[in-house]
């Protein structure tokens, strides 16, 4: 094959990303008869784009296209369409998000801890979530893979990766909109102006989305609605495309969110401090918060990625570079109640630089195997600067007298480089065998201190300080064989490695409690099974694994010697997990479509010995359940879409379900999350008003059954419990177009 003609195909399947429509079938709309048809999946899980039903890889992909139609607002709404996937807002970190993947996660978002599941955007691996969950406008695509991706993904994805990736620059004038209004003062703007700049050669795009509303809790302490939404992003981007062989393109983004404050609602019980005590104990309405300390919070981030590509007669050489900063102030009311009891402002500031270099073989290099191969670098650093006042006596905002201050701060750094690589050989017309692995080496360090002051906030004396830095090395391997039974049915089955690195804890001062601890490892043997059937109108996927999760990270939260608290980290378990998922798309007629999905955990910890209340006391801890590991997951739901006049009818009905789980180490009550099942629902007419050109007008409703309910509970022994609230019905409209 010709270099010229590689390129072409290549760009003609890019293009295609984003109007695929995985795991929804979608109506052919214009020109067409209006049938649902069951499309092509085009994934990039090994790093070159190809179809989901030919990659020995469980993933789950969505379209933009797809992700609009659902009318979700940021990634955390597609939890219940993805088997055995978890994922819960976390108040204290702005645009973030707990991710659990096949019951492996990371509950801690302090960014000292590396997440376990990674988060992919625009090839860009990002070190921190904060900011990870922005809004879903302009996705081409993306992508959920699940279990250990140590190889290609790399460092830290023991739970699996969401690879997300934008649209690209088409090189032709036109605008895309959509404009959301709903209850609870909801107003979404969002456009894509794309424009061509030297045609053929350079062309650009620009895109801007802003998301408000006025919250959906009521603030009982002085009466006004809290837990609102306000955030804007504005993306510039260029594609220059000089020859057949080389194209770069470069993403600036800069996003901003802000809020009222974050609500948190109380949950203590007794023998709890704040509810012995002072008798404010939890129970009250779940759409109620009771706070005196409810202050704005402030999050900028700009992100620059430039990506490249050149096309050679035996393959393509790509390189990532990405550079991330942010700048945020969070002002929280961690005892959740009308009390001066608990107050901390976190004042954080990071930086990342990364660089991806890899080369991608194709057919001219040989017709038995291919592979890709490249080598990592990343850089990042961030800095906190902490506040807390405990039982303060005149503010209630940091800035009277009280029993207790601290002044704790962070300066942490990490370096990491690894290389990589993973071969497909084929050894007949039908069976594969994959060989990968990863070379990682990682290097921390850390300066971490606390002043204290006792009664007036001018008295602080040292509390204590620690310099630190350790690194570590690993290496992760990957083999699978696959076989095609036929053209639309392929088994397969691999054994993968993964890793989420040692570290320091960036909340402690003292060298007993701010680590380092150890890296834990997550080994799984994964088999599964996808197909297409009735002549193209089914799809099943299934997978099994069976995880052996070693030397497991456990954060602890324990009360510290000046009355406030410190979180301790130990390798102090081990843990099985084996589970079950199942993803099916049926078509079932021309004009309706059915999706269902369910995933299946068994996990319980092999050993897990450690101190839990901070009295010095290690006990065997193995009966506990894990946090955030839910039973059972799944959702099904139907499309339904029909020509009537000069448009497209379109409605959709789903039903998603998450059982019961755990979110406190020890298992408190109050840590146990009640399971939560939600209907969404919308109405569309799509009609082209010129020649392509067209105008959806939607009606939604989301959560249809008001399951609002907690999504987080911590426990801070011995003073208090506080937890977040999530979900409720949302109704509104939407219009959406292009001209």
């Amino acid at each position: 094959m010709k270099v010229s003609e590689y390129t072409s195909i290549r760009r003609h399947l890019a293009a295609a990303v984003a109007a695929v429509c995985a795991g929804v079938a979608s109506p052919q709309l214009f020109g067409q008869e209006d049938v649902m048809l069951l499309e092509e999946v085009l994934v990039t899980a090994r790093k070159v784009l190809e179809s989901a039903q030919d990659v020995p890889v469980a993933v789950s992909a969505f379209s933009g296209d797809a992700v609009d139609d659902l009318i979700m607002r940021d990634i955390r709404e597609l939890e219940g369409f993805i088997p055995n996937v978890v994922i819960d807002s976390v108040s204290v970190a702005p645009g973030a998000a707990s991710l659990y993947v096949r019951g492996v996660g990371t509950q801690e978002v302090e960014r000292s801890f590396d997440p376990a599941v990674g988060f992919v955007v625009d090839g860009v691996s990002l070190s921190f979530v904060n900011g990870s969950m922005a809004n879903t406008f302009d996705f081409a695509s993306i992508e959920v893979l699940r279990g250990p991706q140590g190889t290609l993904f790399g460092r830290n994805t023991t739970g699996g990766v969401i690879n997300v990736r934008h649209t690209r620059p088409t090189g032709e004038l036109g605008l895309r909109y959509e404009l959301t209004a709903g209850d609870n003062d909801r107003t979404d703007v969002k456009a894509v102006l794309n424009f061509p700049i030297a045609e053929g050669t350079l062309a650009g795009k620009l895109a801007y989305a802003t998301q408000q509303d006025g919250g959906q809790l009521t603030n009982k302490f002085n009466g006004e609605q809290v837990g609102d939404r306000d955030n804007t992003e504005i993306t510039a981007t260029l594609l220059w495309t000089p020859s057949d062989s080389f194209e770069a393109q470069f993403i600036y983004t800069d996003y901003t969110d802000e809020n009222d404050g974050i609500p948190l609602a109380n949950r203590s019980q007794v023998p709890e401090l704040v509810c012995a005590l002072f008798a404010q104990c939890g129970g009250g309405p779940i759409d109620e918060v009771n706070q005196d300390f409810l202050s704005p919070i402030e999050f900028d981030l700009e992100a620059y990625t430039l990506e490249m590509s050149w096309q050679f007669e035996m393959g393509t050489l790509t390189s990532v570079s990405g550079y991330r900063e942010t700048d945020e102030f969070v002002p929280t009311d961690f005892d959740g109640t009308p009390l001066s009891f608990l107050h901390v402002t976190r004042a954080q500031d990071s930086e990342q630089t990364s660089t991806e270099l890899r080369f991608a073989s194709n057919e001219a290099f040989s017709e038995s195997w291919d592979f890709v191969a490249g080598f990592y670098w990343l850089e990042d650093e961030y800095y906190l600067d902490q506040k807390t006042a405990v039982i303060e006596v005149f503010g209630p905002d940091l800035t009277g007298n009280g029993a207790i201050y601290q002044d704790p701060f962070t300066d942490h750094e990490r370096e990491t480089m690894s290389v990589f690589g993973e071969a497909h050989f084929s050894l007949s017309d039908q069976l594969n065998l994959t060989v990968g692995g990863r070379y990682t080496r990682e290097e921390k360090e850390i300066a971490a201190g606390n002043f204290v002051a006792f009664g007036l906030r001018q008295n602080f004396f040292p509390a204590g300080f620690v310099e630190a830095d350790e690194d570590w090395s690993e290496f992760t391997p990957k083999i699978g064989l696959d076989y095609k039974v036929s053209d639309d049915i392929l088994i397969y089955g691999s054994y993968s490695e993964g890793f989420r690195s040692g570290g320091f804890n960036g909340r402690n001062y003292t060298p007993a409690d701010i680590g380092p601890f150890d890296p834990e490892f997550v080994n799984q043997f994964e088999f599964g099974m996808k197909g297409d059937y009735a002549d193209g109108k089914v799809r099943l996927n299934l997978a099994a694994f069976m995880t052996d999760y070693e030397d497991k990270q456990e954060e602890v939260i324990q009360p510290d010697p000046f009355g406030a608290t410190l979180t301790v980290v130990e390798n102090a378990s081990s843990v099985n997990i084996w589970g079950l998922e199942g993803e099916l798309t049926w078509v079932m007629t021309d004009h309706f479509v059915l999706n269902a999905n369910f995933g299946y955990l068994d996990a319980e910890y092999d050993d897990y010995k450690a101190d839990l209340t901070g009295d010095g006391v290690v006990t065997d801890n193995s009966s506990l359940e894990l946090r955030r590991v839910p039973e059972w997951t799944g959702g099904i739901n139907g499309n339904y879409s029909r020509r009537i006049g000069s448009g497209t009818l379109s409605a959709f009905v789903g039903y998603r379900y998450t059982d019961e789980y755990q979110v406190d180490v020890g298992n408190a009550p109050q840590g146990l999350l009640d399971s939560r099942a939600v209907v969404d629902a919308s109405l569309s007419y799509e009609w082209e008003w010129d020649s392509g050109r067209t105008v959806k007008v939607s009606a939604y409703g989301r959560d249809l059954g008001d399951e609002q309910g907690f999504n987080s509970a911590v426990v801070v022994p011995p003073l208090f419990t506080f937890g977040a609230v999530t979900g409720g019905k949302h109704f509104g409209v939407q219009i959406s177009g292009n001209f």
